[in-house]
């Protein structure tokens, strides 16, 4: 049995057709077929019910995939050993994070990581929240650096970082004086325009949350898609916004900005480094999490 192709059955089971997992391994979908036959002949078992639409495994084609991924784990730990012995490393890396987060997150990380490991190609995959899981559970991406929770059951994570979200709005006298103790009520803020992630920025969630729990409708001057536009916005007048103390210490925006606590409720969100339950971390992304750590605080 060749344990390379120990994948094209995992694809399959994924996919859940023959035709869709034929087009992912870039092969035929004769050959893709005739790969499994071959398998379930030389062990004498149907890995797949294709009676069923879509497809569907087996009892005995769920023991299969089980087992395929333990083995190609196993050669992948066998690969990593031997190349820890040497210390020659070679290969990709693909990690995915939101385009909100990118910026601030990663340009010193991967400056070290680059350094530490200089024959590893590193590819970054920018996308939301939602989009970030399906390509975990899919294994487009290797890791992904996202905020919690999460939806799907076959991932685990190792959370590096709690930020508080708070208002910003113009350095002015006027909305200074509407503070007191450095916090900031929503509902002296009722009649002011608001700049807001996009719906699709998972941080949009928590903020229209909140105006709800609150029975407050924001007036929405516009959205932004990244937390750099909001702040550029709110710097030069044209409303008030949200933003993570993350982005803030990115370029002391502090200095430029009133920055205050929310008085009603704060905001907290988690953050993790997050990857499939099945995965074994290699030393590289062992390295990467470590580097999280201690660069994120």
């Amino acid at each position: 049995m060749d344990l390379n192709k120990l994948n094209y059955i995992i694809v399959i089971a994924e996919e859940k057709s023959f035709s869709k997992a034929a087009k992912k391994l870039f092969i035929s979908q004769p050959a893709l077929s005739q790969y499994v036959s071959t398998i379930e002949n030389e062990l004498n078992m149907k890995i797949f019910d294709r009676d069923k639409y879509p497809i569907k495994l087996t009892i005995a084609g769920e023991i299969f995939i089980k087992n395929a991924k333990e083995l190609l784990n196993l050669k992948a730990k066998m690969i990593r050993d031997i190349n820890s012995s040497t210390k020659v490393f070679s290969g990709t890396l693909k990690i995915g994070i939101s385009p909100f987060r990118s910026p601030y997150i990663l340009p010193n990380i991967l400056s070290q990581m680059k350094k530490l490991y200089p024959d590893f190609k590193l590819f970054i995959v920018e996308k939301y929240a939602k989009e970030l899981e399906k390509l975990l559970e899919k294994g487009d991406i290797d890791i992904a650096i996202m905020s919690l929770p999460f939806t799907s059951k076959n991932l685990s994570f190792k959370e590096f970082y709690d930020e508080e979200t708070y208002i910003i709005t113009p350095k002015t006298e006027y909305y200074s004086n509407l503070s007191e103790n450095g916090e900031i009520s929503l509902e002296k803020l009722k009649n002011e325009q608001f700049i807001l992630p996009s719906k699709k920025i998972k941080a949009r969630e928590k903020i229209d949350l909140l105006f709800y729990n609150n029975h407050l409708f924001p007036q929405i001057f516009l959205e932004a898609e990244t937390q750099e536009s909001i702040l550029s916005f709110v710097n030069v007048g044209l409303g008030i916004g949200f933003a993570s103390k993350m982005s803030l210490n990115h370029r002391d925006w502090k200095k430029d900005l009133n920055v205050f606590s929310i008085k009603e409720e704060k905001i907290f969100r988690k953050f993790a480094v997050v990857y499939r339950q099945d995965k074994i971390l290699n030393e590289m992304e062992l390295h990467l999490i470590d580097f999280v750590h201690k660069n994120i605080k």
